[in-house]
Formats: C-alpha cells, sequence, structure tokens
C-alpha cells in the first residue's frame, strides 16, 4: 500500500484499509479541516478527499 497521505479515503476504504488500520485512520480524520463534497467524508488533509471543501 502507498503512502495514505496520496490517497483519498475512498480509496482506501476500497483497499480495506479502514478495517485494518482503524487507529492510523482515526489520524486521517481527526481534527478534520476538510470535507468531500462528493461523499461527505471529513479529514485533516484535504489531498484525502476527491472533492475538498475548507470547513468553517
Amino acid at each position: 500500500m502507498s503512502n495514505t497521505e496520496d490517497k483519498t479515503l475512498c480509496a482506501l476504504q476500497e483497499e480495506g484499509y479502514i478495517e485494518s488500520n482503524m487507529e492510523n485512520f482515526k489520524k486521517l480524520i481527526q481534527p478534520a479541516h476538510f470535507f468531500c463534497k462528493n461523499c461527505g467524508r471529513s479529514a485533516v488533509s484535504e489531498n484525502n478527499l476527491c472533492n475538498p471543501e475548507k470547513l468553517s
């Protein structure tokens, strides 16, 4: 698996990353600064989202 900072949360989900690396996944989403306008997921980095929008 490549670097998680270069992958969207959707891609990580498809790879089964969330189930196998729950604690590391939590670090990608807490505290969220962005959300995806496509799927609604939130993340610390906009790089992990397909269509990021900064949270107010």
